[in-house]
């Protein structure tokens, strides 16, 4: 199942399952909303995607979007699928 939430701070994350029918799903909420091309997507809750939920992180590529991805298969896909990586500061700790 796919769950998709707008954040306060204006991400779009996708959670769960991108599977069939979902590209349509994505493409409905995305317009719905009318959102900017150059939309945050935070993936890091994906758990799998098929070729329908591929082809749906495409066309949000394909708009601008940049994905946020701190999961190993949210990278995983970023990679594979030449998504563009939003860039964050490093959560770590500081050095001693």
């Amino acid at each position: 199942m796919l769950r998709i939430d707008l954040l306060e701070t204006k991400v779009l994350r996708l959670s769960g399952r991108l599977t069939d029918g979902c590209r349509e799903e994505v493409e409905s909420f995305v317009t719905s909303h009318r959102l900017p091309a150059e939309q945050a997507v935070e993936i890091t809750e994906v758990i799998y995607a098929d070729r329908s939920g591929e082809e749906s992180l495409g066309w949000l590529a394909q708009r601008g979007a940049r994905f946020r991805a701190e999961s190993s298969y949210a990278l995983y896909l970023c990679e594979r699928l030449r998504l563009p990586i939003l860039k964050q500061a490093c959560r770590g700790r500081g050095r001693r």
